[in-house]
């Protein structure tokens, strides 16, 4: 997301020039209200006659917002799709570089642009919203992705190792790195934002 920012730095510009079209997304898998107080074993304290955790969330969690968030860099103006599981939500981007954010749903997270009535670019996200706690655990940190996609990284058997050591649930890389993205939901609802955008400053 800094590479045109960074290169306009570099030339002494502030016109920030922004030659290929791309959409950046972050959201948190799991809403902030999800109870994993029983299964995690990474916050808080243990409660020694049940074996459980409490207190697990971090502090300041009821201040997070269920959103995804989503930044475009655009060569030109055009209509920005986000399927969140199964809504659609539907907003015009301007050129160049600005933020949205729209509310969270469980299930696939799919992401288009559209120009005259054409799809320019789409990806459907590797990582699934979900009401189950991430490997019986609270999971705090926002899930980045791009359209189009980039290279995924999966983890090897020392990392697979580490992520799995301690857990009282058992735990697998996926959904987040599977071979095939999750297909999206069928029924889908469309809504049609009406606040303009927010432009990103430079």
């Amino acid at each position: 997301m800094a590479k045109p920012f960074i290169a306009a730095y570099k030339a002494g510009s502030e016109d920030v020039s922004i030659t290929d079209d791309q959409l950046i997304y972050w959201y948190r898998p799991t809403g902030k209200d999800l109870d994993c107080d029983a299964t995690d074993t990474t916050m808080g304290e243990a409660d020694n006659s049940t074996g459980n955790y409490f207190n697990g969330r971090p502090d300041g969690y009821q201040t997070l917002e269920d959103n995804v968030f989503v930044v475009t860099l655009l060569t030109d103006a055009g209509e920005v799709v986000v399927n969140s599981g199964g809504t659609a939500y539907t907003y015009d981007a301007p050129a160049g570089a600005s933020a949205f954010s729209v509310p969270f749903h469980t299930g696939a997270q799919h992401f288009a642009l559209n120009r005259g009535g054409e799809e320019v670019i789409s990806a459907t996200s590797l990582k699934v919203i979900s009401e189950e706690c991430p490997c019986g655990l609270y999971n705090f940190n926002a899930y980045v992705g791009t359209v189009p996609e980039t290279d995924a990284e999966p983890l090897d058997s020392e990392g697979m190792a580490s992520l799995t050591a301690g857990l009282n649930v058992a735990c697998e890389a996926t959904p987040s790195l599977p071979a095939s993205p999750p297909g999206t939901t069928a029924a889908t609802t469309t809504i049609t934002a009406t606040a303009a955008p927010t432009d990103v400053p430079i």
